[in-house]
């Protein structure tokens, strides 16, 4: 975090210099060097390169360093909310955990039954607790490096079946899934994040639907871009949540996605994994009733 500050300091402090080099019509000359490596660094040092070449206004390079310094602010407004976020989701398993185990550790005559629901509940919340640092984990290496992220040839349809097949073992659920996708699909991407994909938003479904079934289908494929769909029959989602169900953190019911395990990071990776294989995902209420996940993923991306 504090690394991030200091670019986006060095930023505007960069940007001020050459703003006063502007107003004096001063080139930046060869030891002004360039701005910190991200996507508003690249912009800006092609800006000082045309400023050099005298085909920008000062007017120009004033309005291009209010709009940096208003994204930084917000920047750093939307760092502290998920700052803010993370203490509160950790807080909880942490607090949990230390409170089993202080029982434990206090009453060392309690009855083996107690004893062993107790260190069950531990356990409970110290896996969520890993799923959560985990899944941060996974955010962060796709925001800070999603270019630097690996890619294969992947047969896409074991993927899923995979996924199916584990997840009809490990969630004790009556939901029926149907996966109706053609054996022969093929991309190029990270195993990893596909996987994460449709692991995701079948266990979202599972979880939060209350529906009977889910379904994975293949909508529309061309030459660049393989289309899906993943859609439960269940309550779906009350239309004021639905632009935001993929944030960080965002849970449309909280007492309940907490009482089930949920990190509250599972669409955010979802989106982030979609986005890094050149494709989009939409969700919508499906008719008469029910939730559906539209997306596509690049086949050579």
């Amino acid at each position: 975090m504090a690394l991030i500050f200091n670019k986006e300091k060095q930023t505007i402090s960069m940007l001020e210099e050459l703003v006063y080099l502007a107003e004096k019509g001063t080139p930046t000359g060869k030891n002004f060097g360039h701005f910190p490596s991200g996507r508003i660094g690249t912009l800006l040092d092609r800006l000082t390169e045309i400023y050099n070449k005298g085909l920008v206004t000062k007017e120009d390079i004033s309005i291009e360093r209010e709009k940096v310094i208003f994204q930084t602010q917000e920047n750093i407004a939307r760092k502290k909310q998920l700052t803010q976020n993370i203490n509160h989701e950790l807080k909880t398993p942490v607090s949990s955990i230390c409170g089993y185990l202080e029982t434990l550790v206090s009453n060392p005559d309690i009855p083996p039954a107690t004893r062993e629901l107790f260190i069950s509940k531990a356990y409970s919340q110290a896996k969520r607790l890993s799923d959560l640092l985990g899944d941060l984990s996974t955010l962060t290496r796709m925001e800070e490096g999603s270019d630097k992220i690996s890619k294969e040839p992947l047969n896409l349809s074991e993927i899923v079946k995979d996924v199916v097949r584990s997840i009809e073992i490990s969630v004790n659920s009556s939901c029926k899934i149907v996966n109706n996708l053609p054996d022969d699909l093929s991309i190029n991407g990270n195993y990893s994040l596909i996987e994460s994909i449709f692991n995701n938003l079948l266990e979202n479904a599972l979880l939060y639907s209350k529906g009977s079934k889910v379904e994975i289908n293949l909508t529309k494929m061309d030459e660049k871009m393989l289309y899906f769909s993943v859609s439960d029959n269940g309550t779906g989602v009350d239309p004021i949540h639905l632009d935001r169900i993929f944030e960080r953190f965002y849970r449309v019911d909280k007492g309940r996605s907490r009482e089930l395990g949920g990190t509250g990071l599972g669409l955010s990776i979802v989106k982030n994994s979609v986005l890094i294989h050149g494709g989009k995902i939409t969700a919508k209420n499906s008719k008469p009733k029910g939730l559906t996940f539209n997306f596509s993923l690049m086949i050579n991306n």
